[in-house]
């Protein structure tokens, strides 16, 4: 059963999994994302993905990483399909505050400030060039190298920066109902912070990026950069896509395309198909049937919760080609979350 559109015809025979872990401030300002129960918990939200997908046991956080309305991270997705591929996965941190008990690379940086009242990336130019560096070591040692990103907040940041580019656009959200309204007031302050304006920063991206953006996306940025030469795919929703569209603005050529889940090509309040089609940039979505699971907080991502984070579209995308059965996918996402080892209490 065909399960990914359109078809992804490239058979990677080394392909390998990364995912850049990330902290922002912009991320705990109250009722801006569903990554952690409370705003405070966000900080260890990527740490603890991580730790997830490596080892399938929470370590520094003190529950299992999920949204106020109570749907899992979606590294359980991501953990499911990686373990029915067997690729191997490496966690990129850039800018993260609170560190994963497992292996990962370490690019630098601090956290991310608010960006309504602070530059937001103080050392992107330095992000951007380790992950470069990181990149070019990478590249010898993969043919398609996927990229996603576990950050709270990250959609925000992603639309400031969309803005400053010039793109009049929406982000999603991993709440059902997207809180648009506050979205666009903290871009709008921290543009009146920065003294930019719409469009004024399209022939200036990394300044974007330090002003109005996240620790994530000079990493992503970077790696890119370095990876020219090797297929890379971008796994993530609209946050991605302004990595997409910043990548652009820098004029960084490869053989780059983007993979989704289904619930971000469905999400009306979000201009993802926009913002791709706009770069010329291949996309791929896949549908991971979590609907058909036996476990009424998966269930609901069918229904608009959180819908992507953590390379999970990329990840059912790996699955697939690999000839992963959806429901065999499905079930291993419930498997994953049924054997999650908490931390002890």
């Amino acid at each position: 059963m065909k399960w990914i559109y359109p078809d992804f015809e490239f058979r990677p025979k080394r392909p390998l999994f990364l995912c850049v872990i990330s902290n922002t401030d912009t991320g705990k300002i109250p009722g801006l994302s569903a990554a952690g129960t409370t705003p405070e918990l966000t900080d260890y939200t990527p740490g603890a993905d991580a730790e997830l997908v490596e080892t399938n046991k929470i370590i520094t956080m003190p529950e299992l990483p999920e949204a106020p309305g109570g749907s899992p991270t979606p590294a359980i997705v991501t953990k499911a399909a990686l373990n029915l591929t067997k690729i191997p996965s490496l966690f990129v941190a850039s800018g993260l505050r609170k560190k994963p008990a497992v292996p990962y690379v370490e690019l630098g940086g601090v956290g991310g400030n608010d960006i309504r009242k602070q530059t937001g990336v103080p050392d992107a130019k330095m992000l951007y060039e380790n992950a470069t560096l990181l990149g070019k070591k990478l590249a010898t040692l993969s043919d398609c190298i996927f990229i996603g990103e576990s950050i709270a907040g990250g959609t925000t940041t992603a639309l400031a920066v969309l803005k400053a580019l010039g793109y009049d656009v929406n982000v999603s959200s991993s709440f059902a109902t997207n809180p648009t309204g506050l979205k666009t007031q903290v871009v709008m302050d921290a543009f009146s912070r920065a003294g930019i304006k719409e469009g004024s920063l399209k022939n200036d991206p990394l300044r974007a990026v330090t002003e109005v953006g996240d620790p994530m996306m000079p990493a992503a940025l970077g790696l890119m950069r370095g990876l020219a030469g090797t297929k890379v795919v971008l796994a993530g929703g609209t946050q991605m896509a302004a990595v997409l569209a910043l990548g652009a603005a820098l004029g960084i050529e490869g053989d780059i395309s983007i993979a989704t889940t289904k619930y971000i090509m469905e999400d009306k309040t979000a201009n993802f198909k926009e913002i791709v089609e706009s770069l010329g940039r291949p996309y791929y979505y896949s549908d991971p049937g979590l609907e058909n699971s036996k476990i009424p907080p998966v269930q609901i991502y069918a229904q608009g919760y959180v819908k992507e984070g953590v390379g999970m579209g990329g990840a059912a995308l790996l699955a697939a080609i690999n000839g992963v059965p959806r429901e065999k996918l499905v079930e291993e996402t419930d498997h994953v979350l049924m054997t999650v080892e908490l931390p002890k209490k």
